[in-house]
């Protein structure tokens, strides 16, 4: 015990000597798979951040994934980020020291990993250092956990056993540890599967104060309390965690803090050209938001207050596998342009247990529709779907949902309102009073759902038949719908020292960049003479092989010591 405590006194002091002046800059430029793909890019050309993170899951994000993967065991993670990363995001990440930090990988990280490897390698980031943070996916496990009432439902109830067996996936909400982890290990970028959103930025900042410097310097678990990482001088760490995550919750969801979904959308300039936050983030954790200078947007109170209480269920604890994080106290002010301070958020230790993002398949489904023109647009419409429904209702397990879209797009200009009959009736009609006109079309959608597949596939052959055998003038372009897997899904509860033993952080690089550590005369005497060779001989067997051995130094391989 002595011995530690004398190392600790140590590192810290060196810590204190050596802490930040200004501070730490992380950006937050995606809220979910279908942001703007080159978010990103834009905000690395116009702004210099430390760090930039990007938030691609959100819950039907791992369903859609894990399918994915078992469609093709090298899908299933955003495979946006290889497009922008292509399109100039990984140099700027290279050229401005920039680390990425991403929950990319999704349910597949280690196909996610070696996609962006290769392609570093094929813009000449040759020495560039993946790390992946695995360990989230607990479906392999999930009917053992549920035997051993390890595992329940968010009332903390157990899992009903036809749930468990037809669970397509399964992954627990790391925290912030072994991301930092994995920064401190020399990582460029980080790809995860599920972390928490604020985890993101929380795991920059472990790594920026040094926190996780001292964690690996004693060799602490990846998954130890983060608050047991602080250095002696930090005499609040819980609020300074609390800090930090207040500002990854309020930039998680990218331009939504700087006006993007805002109630006062109509007030704010140039949308079009909508810029993605930076948190300026301080040791003791409180933050200012902003956004690159000329991007459109407006970080204002107002914005960012919604976006804290964004997704926000009991104020005075949100959850995370980190902390527990207590809004009331919180307090945002204007300090400039664009500019909002946020502080006051209070800390108390972590949960016991960590949140399971989880899906089951629940039956079929299917959706389709058809176009139909008036006269008596409406009245025809309903015809059409008491006809559908007669035709199916020998199906006794089948649910089919109905609804008219278009009714008012497709309205002439004023004031108006549909009557019964499928009349277009304009208020006030001018110095004719009151005057009926016809829609000219609707559009009416089915959708059904079964657990048979079978009887989806029936109500999906008995939609374009209508065209000729129902009322006249009735047409459609996608009448005959594929059924699709049903998924629902599931919020669950684990032990966290189950999910947490098993984390693990590999560190892929290139075989080149390892042989290189090992014999750093290879890289002159050896790898440039063959990237020579193979770009200056025309044609011929010397430069087949040397294309080929190049080609096979570009191989991802494990840094040793990575896990």
């Amino acid at each position: 015990m002595s011995i530690r405590r004398k190392e600790q006194v140590s590192w810290s002091a060196s810590w204190y000597m050596g802490r930040r002046t200004k501070p730490i800059s992380v950006a937050g430029a995606g809220g979910f798979w279908g942001d703007q793909v080159m978010a990103p890019v834009d905000l690395l050309e116009n702004a210099d951040v430390d760090y930039i993170t990007m938030d691609y899951l959100a819950e039907v994000t791992m369903s859609i994934m894990h399918k994915q993967k078992n469609r093709d065991p090298t899908a299933g993670w955003a495979t946006d980020i290889f497009e922008w990363l292509e399109a100039g995001g990984l140099n700027l990440l290279r050229n401005k020291n920039t680390k990425l930090v991403t929950n990319a990988g999704g349910a597949n990280p280690n196909s996610c990993a070696e996609a962006i490897l290769g392609l570093a390698c094929a813009l000449g980031w040759t020495d560039c250092q993946i790390a992946i943070v695995v360990g989230d996916d607990i479906h392999s496990r999930i009917g053992e956990l549920c035997s051993d009432g390890l595992i329940s439902d968010k009332k903390e109830k157990p899992v009903e056993d036809y749930m468990v067996d037809d669970l397509i996936s399964a992954n627990a909400y790391l925290g912030a540890g072994p991301i930092a982890r994995a920064l401190e290990r020399g990582a460029d970028i980080v790809l995860t599967g599920r972390v928490a959103d604020a985890s993101l930025i929380v795991g920059c900042m472990l790594h920026a104060e040094e926190w996780a410097k001292k964690a690996e310097a004693l060799n602490l678990p990846f998954c130890s309390p983060i608050n047991d990482w602080a250095p002696d001088e930090v005499d609040n760490p819980l609020d300074v965690i609390a800090g930090w995550t207040l500002a990854g919750h309020l930039i998680e969801c990218g331009a939504q803090v700087t006006g993007g979904n805002a109630d006062g959308w109509a007030e704010i300039e140039d949308l079009v050209n909508l810029g993605y936050p930076i948190a300026e983030i301080e040791s003791d954790g409180t933050c200012v938001i902003t956004k690159p200078e000329g991007s459109g947007g407006a970080v204002t109170r107002g914005n960012v207050a919604e976006q804290m209480i964004y997704e926000i269920g009991d104020p005075s604890a949100y959850k995370t596998p980190d902390i527990v994080l207590d809004f009331r106290q919180v307090t945002l002010d204007e300090v400039g342009e664009n500019r909002v301070r946020a502080c006051g958020a209070i800390g108390r230790p972590r949960p016991k247990q960590l949140k399971v993002s989880s899906c089951y398949l629940d039956g079929w489904f299917a959706a389709g529709s058809l176009l139909i023109p008036g006269p008596n647009a409406i009245a025809k419409a309903n015809a059409t779907d008491q006809i559908l429904q007669g035709r199916l209702s020998y199906l006794e397990n089948i649910t089919i949902h109905s609804e008219l879209m278009g009714t008012g797009i497709t309205m002439p200009k004023g004031s108006t309102s549909i009557t019964q009959y499928g009349k277009l009736t304009e208020i006030g009609g001018g110095a004719h009073g009151t005057q009926a006109m016809e829609l000219p079309e609707v559009l009416i959608r089915w959708s059904a759902k079964s657990q048979s597949r079978k009887d989806i596939e029936v109500f999906a052959k008995s939609i374009a038949p209508l065209v000729l055998t129902g009322p006249g003038g009735v047409s459609g372009y996608a009448a005959r719908p594929r059924p699709r897997a049903q998924l629902r899904f599931l919020p669950l509860l684990v032990e966290r020292e189950i999910v947490e033993a098993s984390v693990q952080i590999p560190i892929l690089r290139t075989l080149r960049t390892a042989l290189t550590e090992r014999r750093p005369d290879l890289e002159a005497r050896v790898f440039n003479r063959l990237q020579k060779i193979a770009e200056r001989e025309r044609k011929g067997l010397t430069k087949r092989i040397a294309n080929r051995v190049i080609k096979g130094l570009e191989k991802p391989v494990e840094k040793a010591g990575g896990k």
